[in-house]
């Protein structure tokens, strides 16, 4: 499962921009990886002005080795770089939102707007988040099947830093949604297994789910959040559960993806 990774950054040479590429650098330290640096603009006479920005931005990065590709493109910033991820088969999109909380909540709900028009998964970060070796990562697990989708992504990144995955459910009274739970976590265990990727579970209480959610990962001293998105869902992890973790208040990463950016059975063959 160890890879070389196709990153693609959205930028909009803002200090959120810049944010997002240092985390970057920092992924580089472990992994190799080639970056993508994206500007989407709305008129073709803005192109040659953003080819001109880009320039000047480069400058402020050492990235050595590193292979860093510049694209100006004219189109949708939010459904355009899901396209473009596609056609460059990217494997991860890095995003970073803006850091006034209202600012966060209105940038935070662009970025589950890009991730709804992508098949890749998106790791978003705060503008106060600073890179650091990722050693644990938490993940949301529940009743619906869906909310596996992102155990490969998750599984990627744990193989290729060595760290250990918390899968992290609620607790149910239910004999019937206690099954379904179990049964998820039985597939996430054998995947997780079969990888030789250390892992562990945990059972939180269902009511306030995301606050339970965010002081366990404190608690935890986790490094990287992963949670399925889903647009529409009447189970716990729903657009708002998703946009509360973008904006905790630790600045901890997430790594998310559609429910249904591929259907489970081929994501998983083990399923």
């Amino acid at each position: 499962m160890n890879k070389e990774y196709d990153i693609l950054i959205p930028i909009d040479f803002t200090q959120v921009a810049h944010s997002s590429v240092d985390y970057v650098l920092g992924m580089s330290q472990k992994i190799k990886l080639t970056i993508t640096l994206l500007h989407v603009v709305e008129k073709d006479n803005e192109i040659q002005l953003a080819e001109k920005k880009f320039h000047d931005f480069k400058n402020n990065f050492d990235f050595g080795a590193i292979k860093v590709i510049t694209k100006v493109i004219k189109g949708n910033f939010l459904l355009d770089i899901g396209k473009v991820s596609k056609t460059l088969e990217s494997s991860l999109i890095v995003m970073g939102t803006h850091g006034e909380k209202g600012m966060q909540k209105l940038f935070g709900s662009n970025a589950l707007k890009v991730v709804s028009n992508s098949k890749i998964p998106l790791l978003i970060l705060q503008e106060k988040t600073i890179y650091s070796d990722i050693k644990t990562i938490a993940m949301t697990i529940d009743l619906e099947k869906e909310s596996i989708q992102i155990v490969k992504s998750a599984a990627v990144l744990a193989k290729s830093f060595n760290a250990k995955i918390l899968l992290v459910g609620g607790k149910h009274d239910d004999s019937s949604l206690k099954k379904k739970v179990n049964t998820n976590i039985l597939l996430c265990k054998d995947f997780l297994t079969n990888n030789n990727i250390e892992h562990e579970f945990h059972f939180l209480e269902r009511k306030q789910f995301d606050l339970n959610f965010i002081e366990f990962c404190k608690e935890n001293k986790v490094d990287m959040l992963s949670a399925t998105y889903y647009m529409q869902t009447f189970y716990a992890f729903s657009d708002k559960f998703v946009q509360n973790l973008i904006t905790n208040e630790m600045s901890i990463p997430l790594i998310t993806v559609d429910s249904t950016s591929t259907t489970i059975n081929s994501q998983y063959s083990f399923i």
